[in-house]
């Protein structure tokens, strides 16, 4: 077992070698699998069944490095977890006998680590502890829990238990310009009336008393007729003034009369609008099914950890004892990463699931 996983660790020695080979015509790939361990296929199926000859075939040795033994059937599966573009070099004889001498590199240099005794480095351990975590996780929890395998009805379920995610009523924007009284706001009104979008955010910095949105122009953001935004990030609008903004026509029309906000008055700009949005089950179910998976492969990941913590009998933890660290002072090369922050420590949490899929934007 440690020699399996200290092979694991130096395999990018041999990666090197098959990038430089493919750099030489200047068609390199960007991202090379190491040619000497196994990966996934990619189809999720299960290998085929071969004949006598053929296992005859691939248990032929290429070359023996102490007791290990580098078969052709090892070669031939490294070459085909290469991209398709990758493996069509090896039609190339002179490719395939570079590809082999590079897993027998790889397996003499493994040899000299072992006997150098590599495995017992702290930064070798931890990085066997790394992938060994990772390995876990892939076969315990990404292989098991896959986005097809979250239900349809649970997809349903969602879709049922949040509507106002796929339903959205009509949103509009506008900015506007708060003033002391009437008067003034008549003052300024034929002025912003013929102001564009940029000279009447202008005059919102120069003469609103509105503190919150003078700074931004007046800018109120999208918002509903009753003045919700569009996100918790954002204000609420005054209804006044959504009534104002939703009973204008077009985008950069300006209200013909002040409108009182209690003791102040505004002049309003429609800046922007969005239709009301409605998204079917069938449209929305990509998202949701996403969503739901990486719920439920974090809650399995959290409640697995949670019963090895159990059997471990891991409870009061003295953090206080923590608060006494003492942190060494940053060297002069290390003073530009330190301003950016370490990274933390890796841990079960920092294994992200291994998908092509991105969760959709959430919008602006």
């Amino acid at each position: 077992m440690r020699r399996v996983l200290l092979l694991s660790l130096t395999s990018v020695l041999a990666c090197g070698l098959v990038t430089v080979a493919l750099a030489q015509d200047g068609e390199g790939e960007p991202e090379q699998r190491d040619p000497t361990q196994p990966g996934p296929s990619g189809d999720g199926e299960a290998a085929p069944e071969r004949s006598a000859e053929d296992e005859a075939r691939r248990a032929q040795a290429v070359a023996r490095v102490g007791d290990v033994t580098v078969t052709v059937g090892e070669v031939e599966d490294a070459i085909n977890q290469q991209s398709p573009f990758v493996r069509m070099r090896y039609a190339d004889p002179a490719q395939l006998e570079q590809f082999a001498q590079s897993m027998i590199r790889f397996e003499l240099l493994a040899r000299a680590a072992e006997r150098a005794e590599i495995d017992d480095d702290e930064e070798v351990v931890r990085a066997t502890k790394q992938h060994m975590v990772q390995q876990l996780i892939r076969r315990d929890f990404d292989e098991r829990i896959t986005v097809s395998s979250v239900p349809q009805a649970d997809v349903q379920a969602y879709y049922d238990a949040n509507p106002a995610e796929f339903h959205t009523p009509e949103m509009r924007r506008a900015a506007h310009i708060r003033l002391g009284s009437r008067e003034a706001a008549e003052r300024l009104l034929a002025e912003a009336r013929a102001a564009d979008t940029r000279e009447f955010r202008a005059l919102a910095r120069e003469h609103s008393t509105d503190p919150e949105t003078r700074l931004r122009g007046g800018d109120l953001r999208y918002f509903d007729e009753t003045g919700q935004p569009r996100n918790s990030r954002d204000p609420q609008v005054d209804e006044g003034l959504a009534r104002a903004a939703f009973a204008l026509e077009e985008v950069g029309d300006v209200s013909a009369e002040p409108v009182q906000l209690g003791e102040h008055w505004s002049i309003v700009k429609l800046t922007g609008r969005r239709p009301a949005e409605h998204r079917t089950v069938e449209q929305a179910g990509p998202t949701i099914r996403l969503r739901l998976w990486r719920q439920t492969r974090s809650q399995a990941l959290e409640d697995f950890v949670a019963g090895l913590r159990r059997d471990a009998g891991i409870e009061n933890i003295p953090y206080e004892a923590l608060r006494g660290i003492e942190l060494d002072e940053p060297e002069r090369e290390d003073e530009q990463a330190a301003a950016g922050g370490a990274p933390a420590p890796a841990s079960l949490e920092d294994v992200q699931p291994e998908s092509g899929e991105e969760e959709a934007s959430e919008g602006e």
